[in-house]
């Protein structure tokens, strides 16, 4: 019997790796054909790779719908007992963005119902709330939308310190607005006239509100107690006026200012303008313009993207999550972590600090795709968000992110480095869920990944910053070396040929592993580019990066890496005379190691 089992596990065992390879190869195939439609094939790759790679790509937009079309079948093929609260949270605001974004939805909100409503989709024009316009004002300053002024909250020794900072904002022109406005209101069904009245009057504020904007300030600050704050006296407008207590109590979850706390006020003058202006507005004109610029841009958003803004984090985490195969990708981030272990522990470029900031960053990497991130469902854990109403589910989401504490440099590296899965998104459209196999992994992500791991949490513009302080002579014989240009940051190069190393030994050690390379690179050898699997490692990496503006900077800075990597003038048969063709005078990184 015990014999038997052994057999059928064989058997399972070899269906499987069978059907592994199976997978393997069509996903690089789909891959390689993919290429025939993003590659600008009128430049020679061993001239002008970058234009090669990026020349179609970097001038187009390949999101909308097909990255929609995209996240929808990975929230289709997701199983819902594997998803951490939070992310069920975010598919709980996306499922109710698809199906309540109308007008009920929008009225039964609190925030609507307690500022009031908006007046050019009721028959009455009166505000029912009572509010004045700084009450109204303090509903939506609650969750982080600074109309007119920002109020910022902070703790100086035992006193609070409160900045009002006027809002400079201008999103639109005043003829897209206008435009927008019209839009809005037949999107909400306004009947005609009522809704050219309150164009008409929404602009005229709009219009006096750019006109405090453009006149020229001095940007000075003036401090007071919160006592004198409130007494004070600008030209003929009084502070006194207003209720400044029921403010802060809405702004401090019912804690008031004590007398002796500090108000800061940056640009004096322009405030005491604005004060005016809604002084002298009527609280439904106000109203009406409030709820047209609240929902002018969430009205012309698709629901992916607002699930991207609202909810960033959660967003670039479920992404990585749901992308790819979970361990094969941890294995490659294991893969590079032993070649950052051979080949740069020890070195002169890094210090014990940067190594140890690394491994942190490798370990949180392989945590969170295995497992996900429990900080950060712990972050979410009060959040509270349904399927059934999207409007009262951006108010309670706005309201949560405006309260959040900043996040920490380790979780910014997090995300950054999570958001590469948006554009692997946007690169493969055609591709299956759950398809991103180890190939792909390693041609897209791998020297991303190595270059986030060699940073360790630092930015390359930022000289020194992760590497070591006793590798200033090498460094300078790298400068000399290299002969950087002027526009390229030398600690940028030296970081991305590093991190090429890392990625580029640890996919050739995967790929001589492998038992089916040669019928793989036969096949994608057959198709109209004539790739094999080294020129997909190189085009893939730069893929990743053509989206990312500052097109010259990033040619540039990949011609100048590419001159000093053999293997890409071998992949790509670069000869003696090409432009990227690498001499025998490239910098031996080899030689500091």
């Amino acid at each position: 019997m015990a014999e038997l089992l052994v057999q059928l596990f064989f058997v399972l065992w070899l269906v499987g790796s069978c059907y592994s390879v199976s997978i393997v190869e069509q996903d690089v195939l789909r891959f390689g054909q993919e290429l025939e439609h993003l590659l600008n094939t009128t430049y020679s790759p061993c001239q002008d790779f970058y234009g090669y790679v990026c020349g179609r790509i970097s001038n187009q937009t390949l999101r909308h719908q097909q990255e929609k079309q995209r996240f929808q079948q990975l929230l289709r093929s997701s199983n819902p007992g594997q998803l951490l609260a939070m992310e069920q949270k975010l598919l709980n605001f996306y499922k109710s963005c698809q199906s309540s974004r109308n007008l009920d939805s929008l009225m039964s909100t609190q925030l609507y119902k307690s500022s009031g409503g908006w007046p050019a989709l009721e028959s009455s024009n009166n505000n029912q709330t009572g509010l004045g316009w700084l009450g109204l004002l303090s509903q939506f300053h609650e969750m982080g939308t600074p109309y007119f002024f920002e109020t910022r909250i902070s703790m100086q020794s035992n006193k609070r310190l409160v900045t009002l900072q006027p809002d400079v904002t201008r999103r639109h022109t005043l003829r897209k607005f206008e435009q927008r406005v019209g839009e809005l209101l037949q999107s909400f069904g306004v009947e005609q006239s009522r809704a050219h009245v309150a164009s008409l009057e929404v602009l005229s504020l709009e219009r006096n509100r750019r006109d405090i904007i453009k006149t020229e300030r001095i940007d000075d600050q003036v401090q007071f107690s919160y006592a004198n704050f409130k007494r004070s006296s600008f030209g003929n407008f009084s502070m006194a006026r207003l209720d400044w207590d029921a403010y802060f109590r809405k702004l401090l979850g019912g804690k008031t200012l004590k007398s002796t706390d500090a108000i800061v006020v940056k640009q004096l003058p322009r405030l005491v303008d604005y004060m005016q202006l809604l002084q002298n507005t009527s609280i439904h004109r106000l109203l009406n313009w409030i709820w047209i610029d609240y929902l002018i841009d969430i009205s012309a958003a698709d629901c992916q993207q607002l699930v991207e803004i609202y909810a960033g984090d959660v967003y670039a985490h479920l992404l990585q999550r749901l992308s790819t195969d979970r361990v094969q990708l941890t294995q490659m981030y294991a893969g590079i972590g032993r070649a950052y272990k051979e080949q740069l522990v020890g070195s002169v470029w890094i210090d014990e600090i940067s190594e140890q900031s690394s491994k942190r960053f490798l370990s949180q990497v392989m945590h969170i795709m295995l497992n996900g991130d429990e900080y950060l469902d712990a972050a979410y854990q009060d959040l509270q968000l349904g399927r059934r109403n999207f409007y009262r589910n951006m108010e309670k989401l706005r309201r949560f992110q405006h309260k959040r504490p900043p996040p920490t440099l380790a979780a910014l590296q997090l995300r950054q480095y999570a958001q590469s899965f948006e554009t692997i998104y946007e690169l493969l459209p055609r591709q299956q869920p759950q398809n991103l196999t180890a190939p792909l992994s390693y041609v897209l992500l791998a020297e991303r990944f190595a270059n986030h791991l060699v940073a360790a949490g630092s930015s390359s513009r930022t000289p020194g910053a992760w590497r070591s302080i006793d590798s200033d002579r090498q460094f300078i014989q790298f400068v000399n070396c290299s002969k950087t240009a002027t526009n390229t940051n030398a600690h940028e190069l030296l970081l991305n040929m590093l991190a090429q190393r890392l990625a580029g030994s640890s996919y050739r050690e995967w790929l001589g592993q492998q038992a089916t390379v040669n019928r793989v690179n036969a096949l994608l050898t057959a198709g109209k580019l004539q790739l094999t699997l080294q020129r997909l490692y190189f085009i893939g990496s730069l893929l990743m990066e053509c989206r990312e503006g500052q097109q010259e900077h990033k040619s540039q800075l990949q011609h100048k890496l590419l001159r000093n990597t053999p293997e890409f003038s071998e992949a790509f048969g670069c000869r003696h005379g090409d432009a990227l063709y690498v001499q025998q005078q490239r910098c031996q990184l080899a030689e500091h190691l």
